[in-house]
């Protein structure tokens, strides 16, 4: 199939106008601006148009959407886990299911063609038929009370995948959090994820609460975790990255969501430990945090990407990561259009091992895009998409074309 635009962006600095791309199944086999199409070639023009790569969002919770705007915002994280817990009933696999078909729906029309989603009910994927973005289901696990089987779980997940071959689906691995998983647990999923090549996620240092009840420290967590609940390993750690180095949990390349808390005591472990960051603007202003101190973790070469969160815990309920790029620009005004165009294309394509097949239209890349209508195309388009509003006209996940009806 050769597809023809008005532009495309390879990658940044890197445009071809005209712009043709030819993909044979999911793969895109040429790009540039002469390809003559071969006999018999199935052609599709986009007049108008720039093709870009789709974004990443390197950590969303799909499931959780039909709790928007439902719980109560608040700088207390326990207290909106709490809130969190109380719905959990009604959150049955159909609207998890429904939550999850809605989101990829809303965050593909908003250009984002890839999803780290934190899964923590592997019944609401039985009856999933298909998803509108492609997606990492990472598999949640807490061992709060009793350990969890995770071989298990991942078998039936694998054999799920296997049998939905023609969704864009991948599995990736996640103990849940320090105060829900134990180092034990931890360590398990971490040998999992090395030995099946499988991403590796976790949320980690999200909260001054949780660095308190990792010290061993008064938390307003005690009234929420059981009141059975001991851990031996919450003494002395002085972070969650402490504790994480204490107990020897993260392997090499883990996915840290939010890390709000770190110390810069913390940065040599992250760095040899090849971790990468995903900051959620979003819900880091709807919890009231403290700055996010990005800038050290630039300055210590750790990558950092950007992700919604959940549509529970932000006004992000469409997932759209322009929403995030813009307002982590307003509070890193020196951060430029095309560092924060990578902290959603090529830097959480490297964490997800996909470096090679996802966040540019290069040759041999998946056939991942989106298509914009710029109303007045500029010679960089980057910086006027991601101050757009305007959803995308066309998109392509795995090869598949959509054409997105304009009302």
């Amino acid at each position: 199939m050769l597809i023809r635009a008005d532009a495309i962006l390879e990658a940044p600095g890197k445009i071809h106008r005209p712009g043709q791309l030819r993909i044979r199944a999911d793969i895109i086999q040429e790009v540039g601006s002469d390809l003559k199409p071969f006999v018999g070639e199935e052609i599709l023009d986009f007049p108008g148009l720039t093709l870009t790569p789709g974004w990443i969002n390197l950590h969303a919770h799909l499931e959780l959407a039909s709790l928007h705007g439902v719980l109560t915002p608040g700088k207390d994280f326990p207290i909106w886990l709490k809130q969190i817990l109380g719905c959990l009933p009604g959150l049955t696999p159909e609207v998890r299911r429904e939550s999850i078909f809605r989101s990829t729906q809303n965050a593909l029309r908003n250009g984002t063609t890839s999803i780290l989603s934190i899964t923590s009910d592997i019944q609401a994927m039985a009856g999933l038929t298909s998803t509108a973005s492609r997606v990492w289901w990472a598999l949640e696990f807490m061992d709060l009370q009793n350990p969890p089987e995770v071989s298990p779980v991942l078998e039936r997940a694998m054999a799920w995948l296997s049998r939905n071959p023609a969704n864009a689906w991948h599995l990736a691995l996640s103990p849940h959090a320090p105060y829900t998983a134990s180092p034990q647990l931890y360590r398990e999923i971490a040998g999992l994820s090395l030995r099946h090549k499988l991403p590796f996620t976790t949320h980690l240092a999200e909260s001054p609460e949780e660095t308190a009840m990792l010290g061993g420290k008064k938390s307003s967590f005690q009234d929420v975790l059981p009141k059975e609940f001991h851990r031996n390993d919450f003494q002395n750690s002085q972070s969650a990255v402490d504790w994480s180095n204490r107990n020897q949990v993260l392997p090499s390349g883990a996915i840290l969501a939010h890390l709000n808390e770190f110390q810069p005591s913390d940065l040599p472990y992250l760095k040899e430990r090849e971790a990468t960051v995903v900051h959620c603007p979003t819900c880091h202003e709807w919890f009231g945090r403290k700055p996010f101190s990005f800038d050290l973790l630039k300055e210590n070469k750790i990558p950092v990407c950007l992700g919604t969160d959940s549509p529970a815990s932000s006004g992000n309920l469409s997932l759209d990561l322009r929403a995030e790029a813009r307002l982590f620009r307003e509070w890193h005004p020196h951060v430029s259009a095309h560092e924060a165009w990578e902290m959603i294309t090529t830097t959480p394509a490297h964490a997800l091992g996909s470096g090679l097949q996802l966040g540019t239209l290069k040759s041999g890349s998946w056939a991942d895009w989106v298509g914009w209508r710029l109303p007045e195309p500029r010679e960089d388009p980057i910086p006027q998409i991601l101050e757009s509003h305007d959803l995308a006209e066309v998109t392509c996940v795995a090869g598949k074309v959509v054409h997105h009806e304009q009302i």
